[in-house]
């Protein structure tokens, strides 16, 4: 079951005439996650599916956490989402509504990202925000 979905885009008229060329906007935030982030990271989510995984454990400052939350819920993989003390309410929120755990950690996403590293145990997968080969394969469509 794929986890995104091909979005629309549109030319920009105002974007074309200021940049000299045509400039297309494409609709990502349409996606169930509400960004581009579920593309990668949900078919990262799905092949460590495939493999058996217990969990998901990620890190984020926001739409990552959510794109992770969203692909566990929808996989019936439980998640829990390391974010930094600068994350939004409304972010906290978000990955906490799609029943992920969500554990506050660090004044920055590095030292959010290395308690989550710290977390891992056996059978879970830890699902990068932004650096992992397998959340490549899914941009752009």
């Amino acid at each position: 079951m794929p986890l995104h979905f091909k979005t629309p885009a549109y030319l920009s008229a105002s974007l074309s005439k200021a940049c000299g060329r045509n400039v297309s906007i494409k609709l990502d935030s349409l996606q169930p996650s509400g960004s581009f982030k579920i593309r990668g990271i949900g078919l990262a989510c799905e092949e460590h599916a495939r493999r058996g995984v217990k969990r998901f454990v990620s890190s984020s400052g926001g739409n990552a956490g959510v794109a992770v939350a969203y692909a566990g819920r929808q996989l019936g993989i439980p998640v829990t989402v390391v974010v930094p003390e600068t994350t939004s309410e409304r972010a906290q929120q978000t990955i906490s509504n799609l029943e992920a755990q969500v554990v506050v950690h660090g004044a920055s996403w590095q030292e959010a990202n290395d308690l989550a590293m710290s977390m891992l145990d056996i059978g879970d997968a830890f699902i990068h925000p932004f650096d992992d080969p397998l959340s490549g394969k899914g941009i752009p469509q």
